[in-house]
């Protein structure tokens, strides 16, 4: 009887998995947030099926977003974190902000577009911000050790305002700007937060 509970568990971790990558799949072809048509078609799963590995389309989308953002965890991560001197770690974390941005783009529209419909998703979200605070109070640990704690949690906020997936995909989408004008605007508004 074990063998079989757990053929059909793996079965059905694969065949939730199987959604999960088409989802992924139209969401990199451009497509913010797939129907179920699109998922039937791509996974070649049933709709019904689909149902039965998922609570609905929120409980999906969820799925979809969390493998998305653990795929591109390390991404976040900019090397030798709080290393060097300014200029260094300036450039090193624009860069890895640009990357994770650029990587995260699908799957964080489909997160702004359902947050605030699907309050997990905000939840989600709010966790991975924290994340994001505590990924730029390390990389930049000297200059905020030298302000007040007040003053050291606003910068850490603005900050990641600044390089925010909402903020790039604005440079991106409404202002057309390019990669290079990008990393050069956050580059000279950092050095102008963090230096005195």
């Amino acid at each position: 009887m074990t063998g079989t509970v757990d053929g059909r568990t793996a079965r059905r971790d694969r065949n939730r998995n199987e959604v999960v990558e088409a989802a992924l799949a139209l969401v990199e072809e451009g497509v913010v947030d797939p129907s179920v048509d699109q998922l039937t078609a791509r996974s070649g799963l049933s709709a019904r099926s689909i149902f039965r590995y998922f609570e609905g389309l929120d409980d999906l989308r969820r799925a979809v977003i969390r493998s998305h953002f653990e795929r591109l965890r390390p991404l976040l991560e900019a090397p030798n974190a709080g290393e060097g001197d300014l200029d260094s770690r300036i450039k090193r974390f624009v860069d890895s902000r640009l990357k994770f941005n650029e990587a995260a783009a699908g799957p964080a529209r489909t997160a702004q577009v359902r947050a605030h419909v699907a309050p997990f998703i905000a939840e989600d979200i709010q966790a991975f911000r924290q994340e994001l605070d505590a990924s730029v109070r390390q990389h930049f640990a000297p200059e905020l050790k030298a302000r007040g704690r007040a003053e050291a949690e606003d910068l850490t906020i603005l900050i990641n305002v600044l390089v925010s997936f909402e903020g790039w995909d604005l440079m991106v989408r409404d202002h057309q700007r390019s990669r290079t004008q990008i990393r050069r605007a956050w580059t000279l508004a950092l050095h102008s937060l963090l230096t005195r």
